[in-house]
């Protein structure tokens, strides 16, 4: 799978894009303001010449935080949002049913978002041990996924306190080869690398688990 250079983006919001090698899963995560950034994330893809898959799972994606970027850096917001698709899930069935399409029919120069990808498994109407038991099967898809060098971030708040969750959440970092965490605090947005899969060429630290602070 060809994928070209992410340019022109030195913002630290970025930077962690700048250096993911876009051939494994990668986790975004925090407990506010994930989903705003991961759009951010899209926009810096897509007018970068990548086409974007948004796999949006809980109706997270807003076209308007989009459209505000395009404005603010004077880029036509009709040609750029042609880049992104946006493909909605609202049950289980649903969710496995596309991550299970992006396996199989992978698309040249794409990189895939998947926006809350587990809320819908522990939603009021799903029992407890058929959510527990289908998002299981979603962990291994994904694994399918890592095995394949698809390129594809996972956008999943950490406020969640269902047992289901909880058992799941730590078999998503496992598996996820680059882990973003996002911390908001008094208004300020903190940005931590935890987990990188090869070491960062920008900056001059060595260390994966480097902080960026954006407001």
């Amino acid at each position: 799978m060809y994928l070209g250079p992410l340019e022109g983006f030195q913002d630290q919001l970025f930077r962690p894009v700048l250096g993911w090698s876009r051939d494994n899963v990668g986790l975004l995560t925090g407990r506010q303001g994930i989903y705003k950034l991961a759009l951010l994330w899209e926009y810096a893809f897509a007018v970068s010449g990548f086409q974007v898959f948004n796999l949006d799972c809980a109706i997270r994606f807003d076209v308007f935080t989009i459209a505000e970027e395009t404005r603010k850096r004077r880029v036509s917001p009709e040609a750029l949002l042609e880049k992104i698709l946006v493909q909605r899930a609202f049950t289980p069935y649903q969710i496995l049913d596309s991550v299970q399409e992006i396996y199989s029919a992978t698309k040249e120069n794409t990189i895939y978002f998947i926006l809350a990808p587990c809320k819908q498994f522990f939603d009021g109407d799903v029992q407890d041990d058929e959510g527990l038991f289908l998002l299981e099967k979603l962990v291994l898809l994904l694994e399918r996924i890592r095995s394949k060098q698809i390129p594809i971030v996972l956008v999943e708040s950490t406020k969640y306190t269902h047992p289901s969750f909880q058992k799941i959440f730590p078999k998503l970092v496992a598996l996820s080869e680059d882990l973003w965490e996002l911390n908001v605090v008094e208004g300020h947005s903190y940005l931590k690398i935890r987990k990188a899969k090869s070491i960062y060429e920008i900056g001059t630290d060595p260390d994966p688990k480097q902080e960026f602070i954006y407001g």
